[in-house]
């Protein structure tokens, strides 16, 4: 027994290492934005690395929010990164997994958010790494990067939990928010409330996505029974407040078990000429 308390405790990794520099000499977002997010499966299909290569070459996105990351995912200067550590495998030179943001444009603020609460209570915590950013127009983007947790059957405390940490940061924020990642929201409930937080906080859902985003189905009714998984809910979203929705799409690469999703948003209307700072 104590040696699993052992090995569960000290599978909590904390920080954030920049991976990668930003390679270009832009400061600042353009008006319009492409941000692609993607659960990578820990980097387990080796055709990972090489597939969001393409994915940066062929989409140049501005940004890529990867969650069940590596930091060594990227193997090339493309694009500006930064890693947020979760939590590594308990044995020497374990892998360290947790949430990757890559960018054109470098971040003027680096902040992750780790969870107060573990999957199980003692095995692997979650975090959410904040990042914002320039715009035009003088106010900054606040760009979360979430992973919520996911093993919580019947009660809500823990994501309870983690979604108000979120959303304290995000209140502060006067401006723009772009909040993505793979909410597990396998339930009715868990959606709920991420979209109670989303009304509270004036965010906007992409819903038109076409069919292909990742669910919990596990195929059989009797385990979606039991796990309490409602088969049609999508995992992995996008919800943002600022910018004027324009296109959504569902990216086919088969390296990992979520699909990579693709969003394009532009300032809304009238901020262009804002000229005032957050």
């Amino acid at each position: 027994m104590l040696l699993f308390f052992a090995l569960a405790v000290s599978c909590r990794a904390t920080g954030v290492t920049q991976i990668s520099e930003h390679p270009g000499q832009e400061q600042v977002l353009p008006p319009k934005i492409t941000i692609v997010n993607w659960n990578a499966q820990k980097g387990i299909n080796p055709q990972l690395k090489s597939d969001l290569w393409l994915l940066i070459e062929e989409q140049r996105p501005d940004f890529v929010f990867l969650q069940e990351a590596r930091a060594d995912l990227l193997e090339s200067n493309q694009i500006g990164g930064y890693f947020a550590r979760s939590w590594k495998y308990p044995w020497a030179n374990g892998t360290t997994i947790g949430v990757l943001t890559l960018s054109k444009v470098p971040p003027v603020r680096v902040q992750p958010v780790p969870t107060k609460y573990r999957e199980f209570f003692i095995t692997a915590p979650k975090v959410s790494l904040i990042t914002e950013y320039p715009l035009p127009n003088g106010e900054r983007l606040l760009a979360v990067n979430v992973h919520l947790l996911t093993f919580e059957r019947w009660g809500t405390m823990k994501i309870r939990a983690q979604l108000d940490a979120l959303k304290d940061i995000m209140a502060e924020h006067s401006g723009p928010i772009v909040f993505a990642g793979d909410f597990n929201t396998w339930n009715h409930k868990r959606l709920g409330l991420v979209q109670e937080l989303a009304e509270d906080l004036q965010l906007v859902e992409v819903t038109d996505f076409p069919p292909g985003r990742h669910t919990a189905d596990r195929q059989s009714s009797c385990l979606n029974w039991f796990f309490g998984i409602d088969k049609d809910l999508p995992l992995d979203r996008v919800y943002y407040r600022g910018f004027s929705y324009h296109t959504a799409r569902v990216l086919s690469y088969d390296s990992s078990d979520h699909r990579a999703i693709l969003v394009t948003l532009v300032l809304e209307p009238g901020r262009e000429r804002l000229g005032t700072k957050d």
